[in-house]
């Protein structure tokens, strides 16, 4: 049987932080209550619920964005109806039904069959939004309502054209490694605040050229979900005796020699190498 032709959207994600966590008549609350804050949010976007499919998802949702949406307006506006309806609704209920939200968005292929829908796309976003450093930000970042994080392709294509209301400064990168071993990155910004709190400034390249799941040309891996190994960060590299060049070094308390020259542990260097000085 042929696989029916895939579609490209605009794919948006949406979590809602510790749902599993409340009480059952919390849950029931803010799940009701995400349909009217994400129904507010596409409305600023010039978008309705009717106007996007959406598969709900207990404690968040899965929403397809028609590929001729402006992306500027839609990242600028999405982000901006969020935050200002999740201040509304926090006005309303107290902290048991407080909702904050890890918001993710992508590019790229989706094939619908029915309620089931299939898509690299959708595997990388839902892998973003899951991914561990993204949960830390949003718990590090106490007052605000939500992280949002997108793809390296939206990275790239949106937030570095310096659109109006769009801050390339906003957004930092956040580097995992999902749980079949594969470098990922995503890029992180936190309404109301200069930077997403938790994640260093410069985290240097991609690692294993991480693209982010920045394929725009999405296939049929799968049922969405994917995710991350407590969205482990990617692991620093192993330094050897051959990295070491013109110099000396020691090595540091609980440190030792793995092999014929690794080291493992702390290392201090006596005389630093020219280019790390």
């Amino acid at each position: 049987m042929m696989s029916p032709d895939p579609f490209s959207y605009w794919i948006v994600l949406l979590d809602i932080e510790d749902f599993s966590l409340r009480p059952e008549n919390a849950q029931a609350t803010l799940h009701e209550e995400l349909y009217e804050v994400v129904g507010f949010a596409l409305g600023r976007a010039g978008l309705g619920l009717a106007d996007c499919p959406v598969q709900d998802r207990g404690d968040g949702m899965l929403i397809l964005v028609p590929i001729g949406t402006s992306p500027t307006r839609l990242l600028r506006e999405l982000q901006r109806g969020l935050e200002d309806a999740l201040l509304a609704h926090r006005a309303k209920y107290n902290e048991d039904h407080r909702m904050r939200l890890r918001v993710g968005l992508n590019q790229g292929l989706v094939i619908r069959q029915g309620e089931r829908w299939t898509g690299t796309a959708i595997n990388d976003l839902a892998r973003l939004v899951d991914a561990g450093p993204v949960k830390r930000v949003l718990a590090e970042a106490r007052r605000a309502q939500l992280v949002l994080v997108v793809s390296e392709s939206v990275h790239t294509a949106v937030v570095l054209g310096r659109y109006p209301g769009i801050d390339p400064a906003a957004y930092l990168p956040a580097d995992f490694v999902t749980k079949h071993g594969e470098p990922r990155r995503g890029w992180v910004t936190v309404p109301g605040y200069a930077a997403p709190p938790g994640l260093p400034a410069d985290p240097g390249e991609p690692p294993g050229g991480a693209t982010g799941g920045a394929s725009a040309l999405g296939g049929t891996a799968g049922r969405a979900g994917g995710g991350t190994d407590s969205g482990s960060t990617v692991p620093p590299p192993k330094l050897t005796a051959r990295d070491v060049t013109n110099s000396q070094f020691a090595v540091g308390e609980g440190a030792k020699a793995v092999g014929r020259d690794d080291v493992a542990g702390n290392v201090y260097y006596i005389n630093p190498p020219r280019d790390e000085r």
